[in-house]
């Protein structure tokens, strides 16, 4: 019943086992998250929407307070939180205002804050994309879609089954690559083709397709020429790929074997590489079989239905073997598909799921929501894998994973935001404090930054003892000495601000 595999790097590969790349091992969420949202990415888009700013307040005769990293980040805290609650299509003021609401919102920034940075966020200088566009239709987005993708290809080691597909981000606005895929939901968007690893639903790399360039003709032989870019990392690893009826032929095939990959997926029923006895046929008797060899490529025509036909071509496979404790008697050809076919589409599920993607006219935009959403998810596959007793025994670990990736994306911000401004409305202190950001740790991790305090008198003792301490009372401040002191754990000692 097992298969027969024909080369060495397939047989070194084939209890392979994913983890994360060497060092890149992740602490926390926010330092998993780090790995694909990196600093150079941030500063890019700091930079941009800087200069998107303030030529927008100029034009209105105003002063644009410039976007720093921490806010930055403390702003897509936000908008995952959005995504964490479900509460993508609440509008802002909703999500800011409401006292049912999460206080999150409110103890981070204001809402004009939040909506004056969503209006100018920018992935490029906008002074150079007139000459970018002439040769690329994505320049508005192209360097920050590369340097994700780059995170995302070095961060993670792929089981041996990986998986090619495509993702459809619905946009409906104006976009010279949107693409209509009537099979989808969401019928028009912007199609993304990824390769994803079949078990974890982990993304290892994409290809956004820009479809037809004006004046020229229509690309041939798409599927092989984007599987083939897809796996090019692969090479040499034994690795099999899982394609479906798009991408699947003999020449990609082929042209796989010489890099030592395999291929395993559903060839169309139209196919010129089916043979004439494989097709459907109403004399065909339910369940059966028909198989075909030829060059280490296997074909198989399998009749799961009455006048249907289900054809796969497989390089994994070189028998026919058949599952005959199932009624249905399927080839194994097709239960290895069957199971190891839905990376992609359990992604995208995942994705939509708690996705942070708001209303927009603007294609970048749709574009960088769906990065967040894929690189939380890549955060939470790697965190995960690591840290097996995260969250154990509950069916909610990735909800729990965006809670608290966003909790520690605006903490810093929070504290900064009442550092600066001591007097902030009553509400928004007090949403603060139940985050654990209050004056006290403020002023406590101040002294700390600053070192030890200089010794003064203890006002508990009389001036003609002149007992002198560094230490303070946490209470008010003032110096005391051993002996009127008292000493702690730091469990209570935390617990007293909390």
């Amino acid at each position: 019943m097992s298969c027969q595999i024909r080369t060495k790097a397939c047989c070194s590969w084939a209890n392979v086992a994913s983890c994360p790349a060497p060092g890149n091992t992740p602490r926390s969420p926010k330092h998993a998250w780090d790995l694909f949202v990196t600093d150079n990415m941030l500063e890019e888009i700091c930079k941009c929407s800087n200069l998107e700013g303030q030529r927008a307040a100029a034009n209105k005769k105003k002063v644009w307070k410039d976007i720093s990293k921490n806010e930055l980040l403390a702003f897509l805290g936000v908008s995952l939180l959005a995504g964490y609650d479900k509460s993508c299509d609440v509008s802002i003021r909703e999500l800011f205002g409401d006292r049912v609401s999460n206080p999150m919102y409110r103890a981070t920034m204001s809402v004009e804050r939040f909506e004056d940075i969503r209006r100018c966020l920018r992935f490029d200088d906008r002074t150079t994309r007139d000459f970018r566009l002439l040769t690329d239709c994505m320049a508005a987005f192209r360097h920050i879609w590369d340097l994700f993708l780059e995170n995302c290809r070095k961060r993670f080691v792929p089981h041996e089954c990986v998986m090619v597909d495509e993702q459809l981000v619905p946009f409906r606005g104006r976009c010279k690559f949107i693409q209509y895929v009537p099979s989808k939901p969401a019928k028009y968007g912007i199609k993304i083709f990824w390769l994803c690893d079949s078990k974890t639903s982990y993304a290892l790399d994409g290809i956004a397709y820009m479809g037809k360039r004006p004046g020229q003709d229509a690309q041939r032989n798409l599927g092989l020429n984007i599987v083939q870019q897809l796996s090019s990392t692969l090479r040499n690893t034994g690795r099999n790929i899982i394609t479906d009826s798009f991408f699947t032929s003999v020449p990609l095939a082929k042209a796989l074997l010489e890099k030592r990959l395999t291929l395993v997926g559903m060839l169309r029923q139209n196919s010129p590489d089916i043979p004439a006895l494989m097709k459907p046929c109403k004399k065909r008797q339910l369940y059966s079989a028909e198989f075909g060899f030829k060059d280490n490529i296997t074909i198989v025509s399998y009749v799961p239905k009455k006048d249907k036909t289900v054809i796969l071509l497989s390089t994994l496979h070189h028998d026919k073997s058949v599952v005959e404790e199932s009624r249905k008697k399927k080839p194994e050809i097709v239960t290895y598909y069957n199971s190891t076919k839905g990376g992609i589409n359990v992604m995208d599920q995942m994705v939509r799921t708690y996705s942070c993607k708001r209303q927009t006219r603007r294609w970048p935009m749709v574009m960088w929501y769906n990065v967040l959403d894929v690189a939380a998810l890549n955060a939470f596959v790697l965190y995960k894998s690591q840290r097996p007793e995260f969250m154990q025994c509950v069916t909610y670990k990735r909800r729990s994973f965006l809670k608290e990736l966003a909790q520690e994306l605006v903490t810093p911000h929070m504290q900064s935001r009442l550092q600066a401004n001591p007097r902030l409305p009553k509400n928004i202190v007090s949403s603060m404090e139940i985050f654990g950001v209050t004056q006290q740790q403020l002023q406590l991790a101040c002294r700390h930054e600053q070192g030890p305090q200089k010794k003064r008198r203890c006002y508990c003792c009389p001036s003609n003892r002149d007992r002198k301490s560094s230490m303070l009372c946490k209470e008010c401040e003032q110096h005391v000495c051993k002996e009127h002191s008292h000493v702690v754990c730091e469990k209570c000692f935390l617990g007293h601000f909390h």
